[in-house]
């Protein structure tokens, strides 16, 4: 069976859902916390002069920093997807998944992306139980009464 992975993703956290390659495995999850700054201050400086010209913090900056934070937020992901993963679907509420399905695209040895879907805040119990209904994989069911001591 392949292995097969998913992704939840905004700007501030991404959870990593692994399923097993057997049925009968552990799903693993982890979680990343982006350090992307949501409100960076736009300000300026003063002239020395009173009442004179205020100077502007050039915007290109900013968007230069965000830039780089949302690259490294992104690269940080990439390297906490296993590397036997071969499919992987990328879903969540906001454009960061575009940025990065442009990253896995460009790597050599990336895992075929099979979607990019809009999906809402959810729990991480939700969202395991989204990537398995993506990839058509029932969750495993526990047999009643197996690995309980019968009392007589």
């Amino acid at each position: 069976m392949k292995k097969q992975t998913g992704i939840w993703l905004d700007l501030r956290n991404a959870w990593i859902i692994n399923l097993p390659a057997a049925h009968d495995g552990e799903t693993i999850v982890d979680h990343i916390s982006s350090e992307i700054e949501e409100s960076a201050a736009v300000g300026g400086t003063r002239s020395k002069t009173p009442w004179g010209p205020q100077g502007g913090d050039n915007q290109r900056s900013v968007e230069e920093r965000r830039h780089h934070e949302e690259k490294h937020y992104f690269e940080l992901i990439l390297k906490q997807v296993h590397p036997d993963t071969e499919e992987l679907v990328i879903f969540g509420p906001s454009e960061a998944k575009h940025g990065l399905e442009n990253l896995f695209e460009k790597q050599h040895k990336a895992p075929k992306i099979m979607g990019v879907k809009s999906a809402d805040q959810m729990t991480q119990n939700q969202m395991v139980a989204w990537v398995r209904e993506f990839y058509g994989r029932p969750a495993p069911r526990k047999q009643p009464g197996v690995g309980r001591e019968h009392e007589e």
